[in-house]
């Protein structure tokens, strides 16, 4: 096991910031924590890395505990990597110098044999001979991606790796990253507020809620079952649908769960007179649309525009959720 959390706390002053928190991760794996600001993401990343003091519970990274802050002279986690929001490149140093700095105590020649293979590694050949200074915000995290793998350590940790990239640089961003792990073997744990960044890129995801973990699972396990509404919503691909409203659409149910959980997959529609096209917006690979009937409105998706401002739909095996 390459890390193994178990029923950790932690807390600013009185604010908890995570409460129970237990989850292990394997090598070479993906994993994404999910949840809000707030909620106590980059936190875990503090406790993890050993700049931050327990509450309760442990954290083992490769079977070894992992101190508290107040627990070393000097805090820090060997074999955690990190890469920062705010890069912390040095300013006045190549592109080649800011990974090769963190070699200096190895011989000249692993120094320069190490540096160029990551420099490759990460795609920065063309950037090599450039100042920070003269670098864009995804060109920078390339270089704080190859600063943080320099020594290949077993564990990389990012705190919202997307957050600020455009679609071109985010995805070459997670091409590199998925390239890292499966050439280097190391696992990879990144915390995000963005579920479309956790569902492609995950292979386990822990969705958070105000310090507390509703559920781990592959990205298909927690978008056919979310463990709650506030899940659901945080997920983005859902209709919320009460019991009434299910009449509507022509289906009934037998308990009285309060929501029920449509994926847009589970969604078909045709030319009619039920609902009323009333918005479309194009996003380069799918159309998504929101049709309504009387209050009930409805958010579909199709590969391809449709012509009629009226549909039928049609909802296949609506799931209920059991928590709000």
């Amino acid at each position: 096991m390459l890390l193994k959390v178990d029923n950790l706390s932690l807390s600013y002053d009185d604010w908890k910031v995570l409460k129970g928190l237990s989850f292990n991760m394997k090598e070479g794996e993906i994993m994404c924590v999910l949840g809000e600001s707030g909620c106590g993401k980059t936190s875990l990343l503090k406790a993890i890395r050993g700049f931050m003091d327990r509450d309760e519970g442990e954290i083992y990274f490769q079977d070894e505990r992992v101190f508290n802050k107040s627990e070393k002279l000097v805090p820090g986690t060997k074999g955690v990597a990190i890469v920062h929001q705010d890069f912390q490149l040095e300013p006045g140093y190549t592109v080649y110098d800011n990974i090769r700095h963190h070699l200096i105590q190895y011989v000249k020649s692993y120094q320069e044999s190490k540096t160029e293979e990551i420099i490759k590694l990460c795609g920065l050949e063309e950037l090599r001979n450039k100042t920070s200074k003269e670098l864009s915000g995804g060109q920078k995290q390339k270089v704080a991606l190859a600063k943080a793998m320099i020594e290949e350590p077993p564990l990389l940790l990012l705190d919202e790796p997307f957050s600020n990239l455009d679609n071109i640089s985010k995805s070459e961003f997670k091409k590199i990253l998925k390239n890292i792990v499966k050439e280097l073997g190391v696992g990879l744990l990144f915390v995000t507020h963005d579920s479309k960044d956790a569902l492609t890129f995950s292979d386990q995801i822990i969705v958070i809620q105000d310090g507390i973990v509703l559920k781990k699972g592959t990205p298909h396990e927690l978008t056919s079952q979310p463990p709650s509404v506030y899940a659901a919503k945080l997920l983005g691909l859902i209709n919320l649908i009460t019991k009434d409203e299910l009449k509507l659409l022509n289906l009934v149910v037998t308990d009285n769960k309060p929501y029920y959980w449509i994926q847009q997959s589970n969604i078909s529609f045709e030319t009619g007179s039920d609902f009323e096209v009333i918005n479309e917006e194009f996003l380069g690979e799918e159309y998504i649309y929101v049709v309504k009937k009387d209050k009930l409105e409805l958010t579909i998706k199709s590969t391809s525009q449709i012509k009629s401002s009226h549909l039928n739909v049609i909802i296949h095996n609506p799931i209920g959720i059991d928590k709000i």
